[in-house]
């Protein structure tokens, strides 16, 4: 009876063991993860501006730490990866007003003023 208790446990940890590894190793391979945190929408009249905090990695993680970006429709204004165990960079105190953003993020404080482009400048397409 004990004989086949302990060549159920070691089967057990082996299959447990494989599944991890099997895992680590397919991650390794073809990983590209990306795990929401956070996420907030501005108004504005250029359109509604998105704020989202981040992790994103490429093959098996190791101390990765979080991004945050700011993006307009389909163009990413800002984006930035935070340093190891620091607070910075970290976009946050985002303000918009009729055509402008501004934000900042440990380090600067950035202002950006959007304007369209006259139909005339526009290229053709």
């Amino acid at each position: 009876m004990n004989r086949i208790l302990i060549l159920v446990v070691v089967g057990g940890v082996t299959l447990i063991i494989g599944f991890f590894s099997g895992r680590a190793f397919q991650h390794a391979k073809t990983g590209y993860h990306i795990v929401a945190l956070e996420q907030k929408e501005y108004a504005s009249a250029l359109g509604p501006i998105q704020w989202k905090c981040f992790f994103e990695s490429e093959g098996i993680p190791i101390h990765e730490t979080e991004k945050t970006t700011i993006s307009m429709g389909n163009r990413t204004i800002y984006k930035a990866q935070r340093d190891f165990q620091e607070d910075a960079p970290y976009a946050r105190n985002i303000t918009t007003s009729s055509n402008s953003i501004a934000w900042e993020d440990g380090d600067y404080k950035y202002h950006l003023v959007v304007e369209p482009m006259p139909k005339s400048q526009q290229p053709r397409r």
